[in-house]
């Protein structure tokens, strides 16, 4: 008799440490089909993931695949006993080889004892054939976009016959583009009769890609539904166990103006002006090559400006570091938040601490009791999920991460806050967080700029939308006037607007 599932599991239930991080969970992958598994961070989806994968074993649960119990939860066996493969959000890849060795590692072709690197290189462009890629076998993998990076690993789970295709987060670091053509990729694999397991945060993705939706909350699976079946709002109450707060942020049409930039030029960008208000959120968008990536950094001190002049407040500021900008009232919170917006090997309380250690220091000694105390207060008050203040940041999922960043940021009182991708890599409970966190801002009077290419997000809590082209801001649109396909427009040049 035919096997209908890929992948059953019953009862997986796995502990650690004074947390149960699945609890239970029974579900069923449909053959030949893209299941989406979608929930918060802490839901218990890559725990779950990674006992599909072979990386953990269940406390207590089985798992068939095609029919099959897997006895053996090791990543070798699930490929090659049960053909079930992994692509991690994190691309696991020998940068310093080629991609036909990256794509062939462990089964490489060879003619007795030496592997063979012409027929290695013949196979990797058969593969990545397969796939409609272009990327050439012999290009190192250091020198590869991410997007291509990911083909890589794709054609690595293609090189040894994967049935069952495990995606997590695999659009966290790609463009818009760079996803269509994931999506196109994920289709084609689907047409040639592959089971994807895809885990998302991005709802629209999820109903765009999947036949299937499961719901993950608090280490249990709350509901599955045919895509067809189900709506986005339904899925996310589900994810987060209540409503999302409605965006109320009153424009500021009204208040006075806060900042002034005229000028302003960097490497990547000229000749940039605008003006924003108080309490008002001003978005910034554009292709990633046209300036907006890199205008906010310049705007706080971070990137060399080579002209330009700012005013906060009517007082005139120097563009020449972060500290003046720090003085001026100014916070930034840049895209990379790991690299950039964290102390990585530090803990909450020290990142939560980290620009205000005079206020804990008497006479040269850190008075550790009352950082500590107070960065509690501060991980309560922005509801930072976390065991204690001494848990290294590092371990918190990316919301909390963001939140702790913010928190940090607030705890200063600032006039204007810079943005870059809020909300990038972030569940979407926790956006709406922060979101709520922006809507106290402004209340204020804080004035906000967002960087995001993520024009949902923009439209949704911006008052004016500011588009960027080839380094020139070519236009400013108000609330009334934005929309997607427009700003994509004037992005990519198809229409010229009035800035």
């Amino acid at each position: 008799m035919e096997v209908r599932q890929a992948i059953e599991a019953e009862s997986l239930v796995k502990r650690y440490p004074g947390v149960t991080a699945l609890d239970g969970v029974t579900f069923d992958i449909p053959a030949g089909k893209v299941t989406a598994v979608v929930g918060e961070n802490g839901a218990g989806k890559s725990t779950l993931m990674g006992i599909l994968a072979g990386l953990r074993r269940p406390d207590e649960g089985t798992v068939r695949v095609f029919g099959e119990e897997v006895e053996t939860f090791e990543p070798h066996a699930l490929l090659t006993v049960h053909r079930v493969a992994l692509v991690p959000q994190e691309l696991l890849l020998s940068p310093e080889q080629t991609v036909a060795e990256n794509v062939l590692l462990g089964v490489e072709p060879s003619r007795g004892p030496i592997p063979s690197r012409r027929e290695m290189r013949r196979r990797a462009a058969e593969l990545l054939g397969d796939l409609k890629s272009g990327i050439n076998p012999g290009r190192l993998v250091a020198d590869l976009p991410v997007a291509d990076q990911q083909e890589v690993v794709i054609a690595r789970a293609l090189a040894r016959d994967c049935r069952v295709l495990i995606l997590d987060e695999p659009t966290a670091v790609l463009s818009p583009e760079e996803s269509e053509r994931l999506f196109a990729l994920l289709r084609r694999l689907q047409a040639s009769g592959t089971t994807i397991v895809y885990v998302s945060h991005r709802i629209p993705e999820v109903f765009s890609l999947a036949d299937k939706v499961c719901v993950m909350r608090d280490g249990q699976l709350v509901t599955q539904w045919p895509t067809e079946k189900t709506t986005p709002g339904e899925v996310v109450r589900a994810m987060i166990g209540r409503d999302l707060s409605e965006w109320d942020h009153e424009p500021a049409a009204r208040s006075g103006t806060l900042c002034k930039i005229r000028g302003l030029s960097g490497p990547t960008f000229r000749d940039v002006s605008f003006d924003l208000r108080e309490g008002e959120v001003l978005g910034i968008a554009g292709l990633p090559d046209s300036g907006r990536d890199e205008l906010l950094g310049t705007v706080f001190g971070a990137k060399a400006s080579s002209g330009g002049t700012l005013e906060l407040q009517g007082r005139a500021v120097g563009i020449r570091s972060p500290r003046n900008a720090m003085k001026a009232g100014m916070a930034y919170v840049p895209a990379e938040r790991r690299a950039q917006g964290l102390l990585p090997t530090m803990d909450i309380a020290d990142n939560l601490a980290v620009l205000q250690l005079s206020r804990y220091t008497r006479l040269g000694f850190v008075r550790w009791r009352s950082l500590r105390r107070e960065a509690a207060s501060q991980a309560e008050r922005f509801n930072v999920k976390y065991r204690d203040v001494g848990q290294g940041v590092g371990e918190l999922s990316g919301g909390n991460q963001q939140k702790v960043i913010l928190a940090r940021w607030m705890q200063l009182n600032p006039h204007l806050m810079l943005l870059e991708e809020p909300t990038r890599g972030v569940d979407v409970g926790a956006k709406d967080e922060i979101y709520e966190l922006l809507q106290e801002m402004t209340g204020r009077g804080v004035g906000v700029i967002v960087s995001s290419s993520d024009l949902p997000e923009l439209l949704r809590i911006c008052d004016r939308i500011a588009v960027m082209r080839q380094g020139q801001l070519v236009a400013t649109l108000s609330r009334e006037e934005a929309g997607e396909e427009g700003i994509m427009a004037l992005a990519t040049g198809v229409e010229e607007g009035a800035a």
